[in-house]
């Protein structure tokens, strides 16, 4: 499998395919989750790490934030300036790779949403954007990771689906291999068959949580949905937590 899948896999027009079914309804969710959990005032700054095409960076600004957002996919970012321009939304967006962050002031909130975690083969890659979301936030500022729960996702995996997406034939297999779960996304039609992949690292709670404190964040909250309901290992579907430095 190709280490850098997400390259690819970011910059298509097939990703966007395959989740154009996304709307706010989450996004809203866990922006008001966020909200009722944190202090933060009015007009401070929060940064959007690997903010996709936008959905939250958006709400923030819409909220009165100041917002800077990066991603390393250059067409999500497309679609992400698109929509902050029809709305009149001052967002800082930026083409970036979460690997190699050199920004020049701080943040009183650092985002990294919707399993935007895990994407590397070396943990210390991976665990590279909790030092930088430390060393960028203020003093009090607040982290919030949101990742999917890999406990629960080993026990719910559905191994293979298909679904018709505008004509085409959309065929994803997922496996789990030690620590990661991987995935084969096939687009086909009469003309052409296209094949992507995935594969992101397996973290239990506790290795992401004893990695935070390790780096001087202390917990608040932990989440297992954007309903706010509290984390539970078996039955959560998301890894949602409240860090502050």
């Amino acid at each position: 499998m190709n280490k850098e899948w997400f390259k690819d896999w970011f910059e298509s027009d097939e990703y966007l395919e395959i989740y154009k079914h996304r709307d706010d309804n989450d996004a809203k969710k866990l922006l008001k989750l966020i909200l009722n959990n944190i202090e933060i005032r009015n007009k401070s700054s929060v940064l959007d790490v690997a903010c996709g095409a936008g959905r939250h960076s958006l709400l923030f600004a819409e909220n009165g934030f100041n917002v800077t957002a990066f991603d390393l996919s250059k067409n999500l970012l497309r679609i992400a300036k698109k929509k902050s321009d029809e709305q009149s939304l001052k967002i800082n967006f930026f083409c970036g790779d979460i690997r190699n962050l050199a920004l020049k002031h701080n943040f009183s909130l650092v985002l990294n949403l919707f399993t935007s975690f895990g994407y590397f083969e070396s943990d210390d890659e991976n665990f590279a954007l909790f030092k930088d979301a430390y060393n960028y936030l203020e003093e009090n500022g607040y982290f919030i990771l949101d990742y999917f729960n890999a406990e629960y996702l080993k026990n719910n995996l559905i191994k293979k689906s298909v679904d018709l997406i505008d004509g085409r034939e959309v065929i994803q297999e997922r496996h789990i291999d030690v620590n990661r779960i991987n995935k084969k996304i096939i687009f086909k039609d009469i003309h052409r068959v296209i094949k992507y992949s995935e594969s992101v690292r397996l973290f239990a709670k506790y290795e992401i949580i004893d990695c935070l404190k390790n780096l001087g964040f202390k917990l608040i909250k932990v989440y297992g949905d954007y309903d706010g309901v509290c984390f539970n290992n078996e039955l959560s579907p998301r890894l949602i937590i409240f860090a502050m430095k």
